[in-house]
């Protein structure tokens, strides 16, 4: 048996403001994805990484050294870099991470806007705001606000 899953019809206003949001969030995703997928495939096939583990996977949320150190411990033992070989570690990096990094951010502040359109479109309390956050489970998408 089901039952109606209430949805909020969103005015024109929150529309208007909701559509170039969610628009510019697959935008970003679609580039961070890019993004990802060629420096995963460069430090597969150029640095000879066979098995890439979940910190360079997620090489955005290193740091520049951080970054560097990984590469080097997941390199084969027998291959270590040379001066240049760091510094076009170093580049690669710089040439991806800062972008993912902002477009994250930006990510992040267009989905708290859009959950505060949601909760907007559903006419919610503040009361019933923070009761939601306060029975929201651990891991969610966006900080709670404060």
């Amino acid at each position: 048996m089901f039952e109606t899953l209430p949805i909020a019809p969103p005015t024109g206003e929150i529309k208007s403001q909701v559509e170039p949001k969610v628009s510019r969030l697959i935008e970003i995703t679609q580039q961070n994805q890019a993004s990802h997928r060629e420096l995963l495939d460069w430090l597969q096939t150029e640095q000879n990484i066979a098995k890439l583990g979940q910190k360079l996977e997620n090489f955005a949320s290193l740091d520049s050294d951080q970054f560097v150190q990984e590469v080097r411990a997941r390199k084969p033992k027998t291959e270590s870099p040379s001066p240049k070989g760091l510094k076009e570690l170093r580049e690669a990096y710089q040439g991806y991470a800062p972008q993912i990094q902002a477009h994250n951010a930006e990510a992040l502040t267009l989905e708290i806007q859009l959950s505060d359109l949601v909760n907007q479109a559903y006419g919610l309390t503040p009361e019933e705001i923070d009761l939601m956050w306060k029975t929201a489970p651990p891991r969610m998408p966006i900080p709670r606000p404060i």
